[in-house]
């Protein structure tokens, strides 16, 4: 797992690399919270260059919403839309899911979410670790020594994919319990975004249905899987590629930093990027999750920098992370 395994697919994603980059006309950043008042998008438009916060319709972000603002821009070209959540699950996590039955005759993660049985209770939350099965993995860490440690070894690997053990990542079923948790906002986006995936759409999802140019091409949206902290380096860097710095994005104060740093920032002056105002990524982490991963893909695209990179790339069970083609997740200042 995690490198690519078929030359089709091998020479489709060689394409988001150098001159023949895969080129959206828009570039949406969603930061997905559990907490849906907390969710936050901003909009990059590669042609007039500027990011600017999108205001959401309702009362707050979901993937109906994400999907229709999506949509609205994609008359005018191709839209690529990050989210701050996983898309994938672990390959060891796979292979039991395969043994259990419960793959069917899915081939990919896709395949497999659109064809869940939403009403079998795979989407609740489990306390004891004894409860713990292939179609109900969500749970929440008991306080105590081992506590993570008594769910994560049911699984071989962890419960991490490659790319989550290089970044550091928590595992992707803890949704409570422990610090740094991703798993109640990609719970939530999942339970919203399944429903969507067992009829006709008119999207897709990177990397799992085909290469990148041929996804914006024939859906003109396309879903994929983004990484703040990996975003931080790519906008920040003098030079790309690069490696992950570390931060403090809860600190005020850091944040600012980020946000002076990118507006005196040579490549924004050489591309001529509208930042637009910056008062609500400096207000909260939320904002500027979206808007610095909003300003970092806009970067590679106007810089024709590669937007991922082979080496973490899995088309069919764990996925990948947008920005990994300019900083090595593997690698940290």
């Amino acid at each position: 797992m995690g490198r690519l395994r078929d030359t089709e697919t091998m020479q489709g994603d060689q394409q988001l690399n150098g001159k023949n980059l895969a080129s959206p006309t828009r570039f949406v950043s969603a930061d997905w919270s559990k907490n849906p008042r907390k969710r936050s998008v901003y909009l990059a438009d590669c042609g007039t260059r500027r990011i600017e916060r999108s205001a959401c319709p309702g009362v707050c972000w979901d993937v109906d919403a994400l999907l229709e603002l999506a949509r609205r821009h994609s008359r005018d070209g191709p839209v690529l839309v990050g989210i701050d959540v996983v898309l994938g699950v672990p390959a060891g996590y796979w292979r039991l899911v395969q043994e259990s039955g419960h793959a069917q005759a899915t081939e990919t993660f896709a395949d497999w979410l659109g064809g869940l049985d939403l009403s079998g209770g795979f989407f609740e939350t489990v306390v004891d670790t004894d409860e713990w099965r292939v179609e109900r993995p969500w749970y929440k860490v008991a306080a105590g020594a081992g506590g993570l440690n008594s769910f994560t070894s049911k699984v071989d690997g962890g419960m991490l994919r490659r790319i989550d053990e290089a970044t550091r990542a928590k595992p992707v079923f803890a949704v409570a319990g422990i610090p740094g948790v991703v798993g109640g906002g990609t719970r939530e986006f999942w339970k919203q975004l399944a429903p969507h995936l067992s009829s006709d759409r008119d999207f897709a999802i990177w990397p799992f249905e085909g290469d990148m140019n041929s996804l914006l091409a024939d859906r003109g949206v396309v879903l994929c899987e983004t990484y703040p902290a990996i975003a931080y380096a790519a906008a920040l860097a003098d030079d790309l590629p690069t490696v992950r710095i570390s931060n403090s994005k809860k600190k005020r104060a850091w944040r600012d930093g980020v946000c002076d740093s990118l507006a005196q920032a040579e490549w924004v002056a050489e591309n001529r990027i509208d930042l637009d105002e910056m008062d609500a990524p400096r207000a909260n982490e939320d904002d500027f999750d979206a808007y610095v991963t909003a300003a970092a893909v806009l970067r590679c695209i106007h810089e024709g920098m590669a937007m991922a990179c082979l080496e973490w790339i899995d088309a069919k069970v764990e996925g990948s992370m947008l920005l990994t083609g300019v900083v090595d997740p593997g690698r940290k200042k």
